[in-house]
């Protein structure tokens, strides 16, 4: 295809714009990793900031180059926005965190620009199952819960060991809560799994 010139079918949506689609891919995934994190979703800076067809290439070199900046566009044709695999953002330090490991890497081509950002498409590692996830009421997830059951009585908290997130072990997990000064929620979410650890491996 012609770097540009990609016809939408060639193209996915991210959020605030477009790449190519095995590109999206790998940003959205990033971008699961971000809000599952409990931070806002990563934005292109504009609306020719991710995928650039061919008059943005064109306007955006003639913008920089009336500045005496040129180098701060790709020649119109050679633009890796024209190829819908890279992303402008304001955000670097989150994409650069969050999105390494699905390939969101910063530039080697335009160092002076810290907000471009390429999507590469280098091998997902695979990540095994946390044995720690979010439990709350519903969860249905035996080892995670003999795991949290386990930790809770290790903590001297009177709790089951029946690997079901059922109404004792949700007692037993707001009065973990209570005594150290957590969210009463019965939910088991990053802060209360890090409590556990505190209490326990200490």
């Amino acid at each position: 295809m012609i770097n540009g010139r990609f016809p939408d079918s060639a193209l996915a949506p991210i959020a605030g714009g477009r790449l190519a689609r095995a590109h999206a891919l790998r940003w959205n995934m990033m971008n699961a990793a971000v809000r599952a994190a409990g931070l806002p979703t990563i934005m292109p800076t504009g609306p020719a900031s991710s995928y650039r067809t061919f008059v943005q290439q064109v306007f955006q070199r003639s913008s920089w180059c009336a500045r005496g900046r040129c180098g701060n566009a790709a020649v119109p044709g050679s633009s890796l926005h024209g190829l819908g695999r890279a992303v402008d953002t304001g955000r670097r330090a989150v994409a650069w965190a969050h999105g390494r490991r699905y390939g969101v890497r910063p530039p080697v081509d335009a160092y002076w620009e810290p907000w471009h950002a390429l999507v590469h498409l280098d091998p997902v590692p695979r990540r095994r199952p946390s044995l720690e996830p979010v439990v709350r009421r519903g969860i249905v997830n035996r080892r995670a819960v003999s795991h949290l059951q386990r930790m809770l009585r290790k903590d001297g908290i009177k709790a089951p060991l029946n690997g079901r997130y059922d109404l004792a072990t949700r007692r037993a997990v707001r009065r973990f809560q209570r005594a150290h000064h957590l969210k009463a929620d019965g939910v088991v979410g990053p802060s209360t799994w890090r409590a556990l650890h505190r209490a326990v491996d200490n």
